[in-house]
């Protein structure tokens, strides 16, 4: 098939799909056979490929919005006392949390289940490209059989599975999308995909290139097609804009540089789509495809841009300090309401024009007020900050220059958050965070003692909360027990609050050259901590022992938390395997603790494999001591 030369930018009249009038060339029947064989016929292409791609992405959403849907309508006292359905979720829950990690990497990869997804995915794609024959025609070998054309099957075929790739790359992006509409899996557990369905459509795109490239260089004609064709120069623009979307994109440069990231790819994006769009030139149904990408893309933005100009409006101002530990504390008086483990993106007016047009993610570490749902009382919204670089610094340092200084913010979300359902309804819940996690943990012990003053006395007996901090720095070991005791001594009606209902365990990880630094002389500006790089083999001291030599440091905390691991000079960090199966032991029958985690990547690991390891025995034991675990972004907190 010989393509149609093109305008500089592309082909007139506008056709949402081309004229697919076919007419063998030869007179040889078998020519002719193989130019229209199933897999190969190239006015087929788009249905054959484009949609199969499209189809497969939909029935995975399809099958995982029936889970969630049965999830939602099925009454959490049913399925939490089913231990029958607990038995048949464990294995699930098992490839929901295992990981793999490379240590020197610093790296863990997906769950055990997000990976075997990525499988399925590999091994569509590699079967709809390489399995189909032939990949050349015979044109490839015989520069006289032209009426094959230049357009190699393998060359279609990736084009087209690229192509299908598309919409669900823009979708899997936005924050507000039709996925985790449908799915209930929040936009951020979503990147994953949207990374993989990338990485897929580059290869794809390799595949489609190479086949005209070789073709035309074998045959002499590569500089005629160059001048005379859209096709080519039009293809390696795209081509150029999505590696760099692709490899910029790789964990380590995004962040040796976000600001520079996020800029760079909106404009890499920007130039990739558009070029691809020109260079699809209207062939058969390829602007259908953009037509459905743009719709979803417009839908996503046209949501955020309501929800931040129209609902929550443009009006809110924050009040910027430094906590006692060299957190940046923003304080944001507001209307809106949002939930436990839920963030934000926040837009800051007053850091310049660049800051001005990018928002930066933030976990809430308060609770809005209680209120009816017909009540709109104002609440405080507040960021706790650990000061990195880029927007962060810059904010460090105004708050420093600026104590209690105020600067306009447009707020954005909120987004994720925990199920509260299963929070609510867990006689048990466990709190892990990691050095700047200890802001992220706050609103957990907000909600549980709120819940716990509400309850009737004969019924506060019926859930308990853990807390575990691990932290390199004396000042949020301080400041976290402060925080918490006043906390704990603003609710009335709790008196009968005691150490096992609610556990507070701090675990010091620094050593003497942390304690000798002083917050208050721009320790705000330095790595506050840093519990990944801390041994795991080191098991942490006796709670009771250590308190008894950090008296001091528990002198303001609340009478009602009274576990808590003080600082020690000793390196060392909790052995949180240990406790998750400590804590799943002494569950009783019919009971069910959830498991909530802010931290590095190591604490991820271990936790999230220990919790998956402890689905086994769920299953052995009839589903009568259900686990469950839900992991935060450490990056955000």
């Amino acid at each position: 098939m010989v393509m149609p030369a093109g305008t500089p930018w592309f082909d007139l009249p506008v056709t949402l799909e081309m004229d697919r009038t076919y007419m063998c060339m030869s007179n040889d029947t078998t020519v002719c056979s193989t130019q229209e064989g199933y897999w190969v016929f190239w006015y087929e292409a788009d249905h054959r490929y484009g949609l199969t791609t499209v189809a497969f992405f939909m029935t995975a959403i399809i099958l995982f919005g029936l889970v969630h849907l049965a999830s939602v309508f099925t009454p959490r006292s049913i399925s939490q006392s089913n231990f029958v359905a607990q038995r048949l979720v464990a294995p699930f829950r098992w490839l929901s949390y295992r990981r793999l990690r490379i240590s020197f990497l610093d790296w863990n990869s997906a769950p055990v289940g997000t990976l075997l997804l990525g499988a399925v995915g590999t091994i569509f794609f590699m079967a709809m490209t390489l399995a189909p024959m032939p990949y050349y025609w015979p044109n490839y070998t015989d520069p006289d059989a032209t009426e094959y054309g230049s357009s190699m099957p393998i060359a279609t075929r990736a084009g087209w599975l690229a192509t299908g790739c598309l919409p669900f790359v823009i979708m899997t992006a936005g924050k507000s999308n039709l996925i985790t509409l449908a799915t209930g899996v929040s936009y951020d557990k979503l990147q994953v995909f949207h990374r993989w369905i990338s990485y897929a459509m580059f290869v794809l795109a390799l595949i489609h290139t190479f086949p005209f490239i070789v073709f035309n260089l074998r045959f002499g004609t590569m500089v005629a097609v160059w001048q005379t064709s859209i096709f080519y120069w039009t293809g390696v623009v795209a081509l150029l804009a999505q590696a760099w979307l692709t490899f910029a994109s790789l964990s380590p440069l995004r962040t040796l540089a976000y600001e520079w990231f996020k800029f760079s790819h909106f404009v890499a994006g920007l130039i990739f789509t558009l070029f691809f769009f020109f260079h699809c030139d209207w062939i058969l149904t390829s602007a259908q495809f953009f037509v459905a990408t743009l719709v979803l893309f417009a839908a996503s933005w046209l949501h955020r841009q309501a929800r931040l100009y129209l609902e929550h409006g443009i009006n809110h101002k924050a009040t910027i300090s430094l906590a006692a530990n060299g957190f940046i504390r923003v304080a944001v008086p507001t209307q809106i309401r949002w939930s436990v483990g839920q963030h934000f993106f926040v837009r800051f007016a007053g850091l310049g024009p660049l800051h001005l047009l990018s928002t930066h993610p933030f976990s809430a570490c308060s609770l809005p007020v209680r209120a009816s749902p017909d009540e709109s009382p104002e609440s405080e919204l507040v960021f706790f900050i650990r000061p990195r670089g880029g927007l962060t610094a810059r904010l460090a340092k105004y708050a420093e220059k600026h104590p209690e200084g105020q600067m306009r913010v447009l707020l954005d979300g909120p987004y994720s958050g925990i199920n509260m359902d299963t929070f609510a309804s867990s006689d048990r819940s466990i709190i892990i965070a990691g050095g700047s996690g200890a802001g992220w943990a706050l609103p957990f012990i907000s909600a549980f003692l709120r819940r716990r003053q509400l309850q009737p006395l004969s019924q506060q007996k019926s859930s308990s909360l853990r807390v575990i901090l691990a932290t390199r720095d004396l000042a949020t070991q301080s400041w976290f027990e402060q925080t918490v005791a006043q906390e704990v001594n603003a609710f009335e009606g709790i008196d009968s609050l005691t150490p096992e209902d609610l556990s507070i365990e701090i675990f010091y990880t620094g050593d003497s050259s942390t304690q000798e630094k002083n917050p208050s002389e721009g320790q705000f500006l330095s790595k506050l901590d840093d519990p990944e790089k801390i041994p795991i083999s080191t098991i942490a001291a006796d709670p009771e022992t250590i308190s008894s030599s950090g008296s001091s440091t528990n002198a303001s905390t609340s009478r009602h938390v009274r576990r808590v691991c003080c600082p020690s000079h000793n390196l060392h960090r909790p052995l949180l395997p240990s406790i998750i199966v400590e804590e799943h032991e002494a569950q009783l029958v019919g009971s069910s603790t959830s498991i909530y985690l802010c931290g590095p990547l190591s604490m991820q690991k271990d936790v999230a494999n220990a919790v998956a390891a402890r689905q086994a025995h769920v299953v052995q034991d009839g589903g009568v001591k259900a686990l469950e675990l839900d992991i935060e972004h450490f990056s955000w907190a």
